[in-house]
């Protein structure tokens, strides 16, 4: 027995839509599929995505673009890290595109004879993060323009605090964006800024393209419940044991928790090795049906030991830790919100001991 993540395409086919619907009728969707598509399975998302008519999708690495290119899917694929030397010959490829993050990127091109490469120029508006400054910008496409075997065919820059409409900071990096579309206007290139929080709350700024991560899932941004998305992980883990124990007795290590009674108890099948957060130790909760039953003791590395008693539960059932549409306090916002915490971790921590089920109907 070992845990499963039920990976609902068809959900994920419907948050698509959805956010082609909500999109400026110009903007593409330039979808955001890194750490293994947040922890979905890169393979199978990005074959959904290909056949949904996206033309492009974005990942960290360089072993990541790599990896979709082995997919064979002739899908654009968007570096949005450094330019690796190591794997410098992967540039040429058509399909992939990558980012200038400094004059360094340019003499890294400049120096190494290779064909046509693709690229867009990021530019750090205020998060000082990755991307060349503002004061560099003009230069580096001047000295990009120049060169014969390079194609700039966007600028992009990405908000600190897209998930705060309130936030003046967006405003101030947002200026700063238009300054430079406004530099360039002349020309056909690709504009992008926004990931899902800008893009739920700035729909003036979608231009050219939206960088939707966390609402492909069906994860609405922090303190904000989208009901139009449907969650497209559904975390299940398999019952081990049933026992029961006494008053008094402990569970788990360093005995954290003391039975006040006799107690059913169910050793589910998952812990922090698969990707259940050890903050869940005797606070957390996991749920049958819709039973909700709380977590007791620490969460070790393969188990987890839960109250059952009263439940009809028997060993081999499953019980959900997160996912479930019919049960709203599985919803990750609201489980991420109670662990102040934030929806990506408990995503992209889902191990390869788990089994990714792809279910399409």
């Amino acid at each position: 027995m070992q845990p499963k993540a039920i990976i609902n395409l068809k959900s994920l086919r419907h948050n698509i839509n959805f956010i082609k619907s909500i999109v400026s009728p110009n903007t593409k969707m330039m979808p955001v599929v890194k750490a293994n598509a947040y922890g979905h399975g890169y393979s199978e998302i990005v074959k959904v995505l290909k056949e949904e008519g996206i033309q492009c999708v974005c990942v960290a690495t360089a072993r990541e673009v790599q990896e979709i290119l082995d997919l064979n899917l002739n899908i654009n694929i968007l570096h949005l890290g450094k330019i690796s030397k190591d794997l410098i010959n992967m540039y040429n490829n058509k399909y992939v595109i990558a980012t200038i993050n400094s004059i360094d990127d340019v003499k890294t091109i400049n120096d190494i004879n290779l064909g046509i490469i693709r690229c867009h120029i990021k530019v750090n508006t205020g998060m000082n993060r990755m991307g060349c400054n503002l004061s560099e910008f003009d230069f580096i496409f001047k000295e990009l323009s120049q060169l014969s075997n390079v194609n700039i065919e966007g600028v992009y820059s990405h908000l600190a605090c897209s998930y705060n409409v309130k936030s003046k900071y967006n405003k101030f990096q947002i200026d700063n964006f238009s300054n430079i579309i406004n530099r360039y206007k002349k020309l056909s290139l690709c504009y992008h800024l926004l990931s899902t929080g800008g893009m739920i709350n700035y729909p003036d700024y979608h231009l050219s393209g939206v960088r939707c991560g966390l609402s492909l899932y069906g994860v609405s941004y922090f303190n904000h419940v989208n009901k139009s998305l449907k969650p497209v992980m559904k975390f299940l883990a398999p019952i081990a044991l049933i026992k029961y124990i006494d008053k008094g007795e402990k569970v788990g290590y360093d005995c954290t928790y003391i039975s006040n009674k006799k107690t059913k108890i169910a050793l589910v099948q998952s812990g922090y090795a698969d990707g259940v957060p050890l903050e869940f130790g005797n606070k957390g909760f996991v749920y049958y049906d819709d039973k909700k039953l709380p977590i007791l003791g620490k969460v070790s590395m393969d188990l987890i030991c839960v109250d059952c008693t009263g439940v009809n539960i028997k060993e081999g059932d499953f019980v959900c830790l997160w996912g479930d549409e019919n049960v709203a306090e599985t919803s990750l916002n609201i489980i991420s919100d109670n662990f102040k915490s934030i929806p990506y971790l408990y995503l992209t921590n889902v191990s390869n001991r788990v089994k990714r089920v792809y279910l399409d109907d």
